[in-house]
């Protein structure tokens, strides 16, 4: 029996958690009786889901980082501390647990979607590095599975050491796979020769489960839908960070006005709860507040994915809202700040609908807004032909076949 470690993953966020799901069903279908065992960060309620979680958290970290993991006594007693401290037991029985995996994997898949790029500070990619230094110690195989990397410009005292150790680290990966073309020139210019392009594998992978899938219990009766042909808006706390604050909050108000007036029905659907007081903020400003609809809740991805396909088109900015839109068919008009954006729309003929939210001009994308929501049905036609032919292979097939 083939037995897998995914890590790098969370539940919380609906992106990290799709990618999770993505290989861990991807998994199951290529090895029936598969053990597949997920280290993860963030989660709520373990017991809800119909697959096992171990917590690969800022403690577990510490116990592996100093071999604390497996001392008789001081395991347990640090465990019981650090339990009692954040008033919790989710540690309980979670070590020996995790070194048992360790031990009888086949192979580590990292699922990580972005720690190692100055996007971040160097803490995220130390974090996969340690990743990779437990594959070492436990000599695994690790791949690193579809994911964003770069640019490395930190511009610290210490950018060189650090990139030298990312090489030497990255150099025992069996393969990396790069999700954009930037990243993957990021890696190749430090001189490794285990590295791949892919598209991200929630959609580059034809399986995916629903939400009854993945919950022991599944109540379907709670998912709130959007009036057939609505247009979905989708916001993301960066760009009014990484963006002029009141230019995007002013460019959301005309959009919205925008497709109000030209009697369109809209729906903000709330993918994170760092964005719900934006979105208020945003129909503050708009003159028809009470003709947006707003759909909010703690959904899974599977939801999310389900909710996604029936809009008509979506206006988005966080990432996996996107892709989760996409694998439906279900065209976006995509304002971001990365060069993910841009590769991910190129992959079905949509980079015409991307626009920088760093210099948004205001009237041209008022004008693809014109342009889509005449044109929808096309769009949505030519990605699902795109979507047929990236599924026609499997990065996950792939990535095993290289063990």
């Amino acid at each position: 029996m083939k037995k897998f470690i995914i890590t790098g993953i969370q539940m919380r966020n609906k992106g990290s958690q799709a990618m999770f799901l993505s290989l861990y069903y991807g998994l199951k279908a290529l090895y029936k009786d598969c053990q597949v065992t997920a280290f993860a960060n963030k989660y709520d309620d373990p017991e809800q889901y119909s697959f096992e979680l171990l917590p690969y958290d800022d403690y577990t970290r510490l116990l592996y980082k100093y071999n604390l993991n497996n001392i008789p006594l001081v395991t347990p007693l640090l465990t019981a501390l650090a339990g009692r401290s954040r008033k919790t037991d989710k540690w309980d029985g979670a070590i020996s647990k995790m070194d048992k995996a360790l031990r009888e994997a086949d192979a580590i898949l990292d699922a990580s979607g972005y720690t190692l790029g100055s996007g971040w500070g160097k803490g995220g990619g130390r974090m996969l590095l340690q990743t990779i230094r437990i594959a070492k110690a436990h000599k695994k195989p690790i791949i690193l599975m579809p994911q964003s990397f770069g640019p490395f410009d930190w511009g610290e005292d210490d950018d060189e050491a650090f990139l030298k150790e990312v090489k030497e680290e990255l150099s025992y990966c069996t393969k990396i796979y790069a999700r954009e073309v930037e990243g993957y020139e990021c890696l190749k210019a430090l001189g490794l020769t285990n590295v791949e392009l892919s598209a991200d594998m929630v959609i580059r992978e034809d399986i995916f489960p629903t939400a009854a899938d993945i919950h022991k219990s599944y109540n379907p009766a709670r998912v709130e839908y959007p009036a057939p042909g609505s247009v979905g808006f989708i916001i993301n706390e960066n760009v009014f960070r990484i963006g002029d604050r009141e230019a995007v909050f002013n460019l959301y108000a005309k959009m919205l006005d925008k497709l109000v007036d030209d009697g369109e029905k809209v729906v903000f659907l709330n993918t994170s709860t760092a964005d719900m007081q934006l979105v208020e903020k945003v129909l503050e400003r708009t003159r028809g507040r009470d003709q947006v609809g707003v759909i909010s809740g703690e959904y899974s991805s599977p939801e999310l994915i389900d909710i996604l396909s029936r809009f008509k088109y979506v206006v988005a900015s966080r990432y996996h809202s996107i892709v989760f839109g996409y694998r439906s068919g279900i065209p976006a008009i995509i304002l971001g700040w990365a060069s993910k954006y841009q590769d991910l729309a190129a992959h079905f003929g949509q980079q015409d609908y991307v626009f920088d939210i760093r210099e948004p001009d205001v009237d041209r994308i008022i004008e693809k807004i014109d342009k889509m929501s005449a044109n929808h049905a096309e769009e949505s036609q030519k990605i699902k032909d795109r979507l047929k032919e990236m599924q026609t292979t499997s990065v996950i097939q792939q990535a095993v076949s290289a063990l």
